[in-house]
Parts: structure tokens; sequence; C-alpha cells
């Protein structure tokens, strides 16, 4: 796409910082590593805190279609993936549903792109198993009671079996996970684990 190209031969300023152009300065670049929770009797694995350094990058990435950061984003979460897939060994890598109109909006599926970054050769994946079957409301603006009412029932999966690495870029609330987990077991999918590349810490 042309914002792709553009992104690559006329940088703009670091994502996070502002100054010299760059994708990311090399001191904004947030401090990674593997961590372990759960969420639900689940295993999650992500590599940062969700906080303002990745929010910024990540808002650059999704809403400013900045793609230059890719290889960063892709890199950051690259560990904790492997260590999921490798103690998991799932048959399935799937992401929860995207909303159609952000789809519209940027053009591109940021999660989708952002998997493809972290090079897992030989990792079996769908990340369009899960659709929604009614327009939501953009989550970013709400509460968490309103997360959880908002996306309540609204997606389904194509029905199969197997076990399923659930994968996202971001996880705040976990309502958009725990729905994605609902039609993954309703359509007859055992999740084992989620990776993330970002969580917030309640």
């Amino acid at each position: 796409m042309l914002s792709d190209v553009l992104d690559f031969v006329f940088p703009a300023q670091c994502a996070v910082c502002g100054e010299a152009p760059s994708p990311i300065c090399h001191r904004c670049v947030p401090s990674a590593g593997i961590y372990r929770s759960s969420f639900q009797g689940l295993p999650v694995w992500y590599c940062l805190e969700y906080q303002a350094d990745i929010a910024a990058i990540l808002k650059a990435y999704k809403d400013q279609a900045r793609l230059s950061l890719l290889p960063c984003l892709g890199g950051l979460w690259s560990p904790a993936l492997t260590a999921a897939v490798s103690t998991l060994s799932p048959d399935l890598i799937t992401a929860p549903a995207r909303n159609r109109q952000n789809y519209i909006r940027r053009g591109f599926d940021p999660v989708g792109r952002l998997f493809s970054a972290t090079k897992m050769p030989g990792a079996k994946k769908d990340l369009r198993l899960i659709r929604f079957e009614r327009k939501i409301k953009d989550q970013r603006k709400l509460s968490a009671s309103e997360r959880q009412k908002n996306v309540a029932g609204s997606m389904h999966s194509k029905p199969g079996s197997g076990s399923v690495l659930l994968i996202d870029d971001v996880m705040t609330t976990g309502a958009t996970v725990a729905e994605s987990i609902r039609a993954l077991q309703s359509a007859g999918y055992e999740v084992i684990g989620i990776c993330v590349l970002a969580k917030r810490i309640l």
C-alpha cells in the first residue's frame, strides 16, 4: 500500500519522543522480557506491561499506519510468543475477531501484520477463525464494565476441534479475550493459552 512505501522512504519522527526522523529511537525502544500471568485459569504470556511508551508505539503503528515499526514490535513480541508455542504446542494459533470499521479505516489488520513480523515458521494459524455476529463500539473509550457488555455474545467461530493459542497485541480488561474464548469453546476448540505483546497490570 502507498502508506507502507511512504513510511519506509520518508520516515516520520520517533513514535515515542518525536525527535529525529526515525521509526523509533534506540533509547525509546521499551525493555521487553518474557512474563507469565493467568486469565480464567489459562496461562498468559506477554513481553511488556502496557504503559505510555508501548501505547504510543502501537497508536502510531495502528492508527497512523507507521508500518516501519513492525520490525521493532515483532522483535519485542517474538520471544514471548516463541515461549508460549514451545510450551503449549498448540494445534492452531488465532486472534480475536477484528472490528470491520477499524479495518476499513486503517486498510490493514494490525495483529495479522504483527504476527507475520514475529517470523514464527511452521506455526499453523487461522487469524480469521473468529468473526463478529454484530457491530460493537470502539472499545478504547469504554470502561471495563462497558467493554464487557459491548462484546458479550458478539463473536462466533467456525466449528472445529483441537488446541488453540489465542494471540492479540494488547490485553487490558480482558473483555475481548474472554469473549474470544467463549466463541472458540462454543465452536468445539480447547483454548490452552494466551499470548499478547503488552498486558495492562490491574
